[in-house]
């Protein structure tokens, strides 16, 4: 291998998931059908080696890694991968008018304390630049959030600041694979 190769993985099913709410930063933990999907994704990645595992400190997304790592290798919670900060309209159910505001780089939007989608771009951007500086050669699980995951996303396949941040779609428990 000559690069870095990352496995990324949206935690499992929430409550908050079911009822198309917006969940953020905050702590919501997996359902029932989110630790059944956390265990499909173990069997089937059971026979990649990884080398380390990121995951984002927030509860559904740090059990979703302890279910699919299962001891294996460590586990480590940053920062950077945590949920975007939704602000004070976490917790909302999710609508296109929402979407259209807090979702458009060229608006950036920071109303009602919602994290500008420049600044997500931003911070999983410096993530992924510290991750090829120190893990060349390796194999990465992430596990995360649809928001950050999608930042991640566009950071490796590269992102036209005029295009629909959300036409990527991310499933709970997606497995999506990158070499860098």
């Amino acid at each position: 291998m000559l690069g870095l190769k990352l496995y990324l993985i949206r935690h499992g099913e929430t409550d908050w998931n079911l009822e198309n709410r917006i969940q953020g930063d905050s702590d919501i933990p997996l359902n029932q059908t989110g630790i059944l999907q956390a265990r499909e994704v173990k069997d089937k990645l059971k026979d990649i080696a990884f080398d380390l595992c990121y995951t984002s400190p927030l509860e559904r997304a740090y059990k979703t890694a302890q279910i699919i790592i299962e001891g294996k290798c460590p586990i480590i919670s940053v920062p950077e991968l945590i949920e975007r900060d939704f602000g004070k309209i976490e917790g909302n159910p999710i609508t296109s008018e929402q979407s259209k505001k807090y979702w458009n780089y060229q608006l950036n939007s920071s109303d009602d304390e919602v994290e500008p989608v420049r600044h997500l771009l931003d911070r999983t951007r410096n993530f992924l630049i510290k991750l090829l500086q120190e893990h060349r050669n390796q194999t990465i699980l992430i596990v995360t959030h649809g928001s950050t995951l999608r930042a991640l996303h566009y950071n490796i396949t590269g992102y036209q600041t005029t295009e629909d941040f959300m036409k990527f779609q991310v499933q709970n428990c997606q497995i999506f694979q990158y070499e860098i």
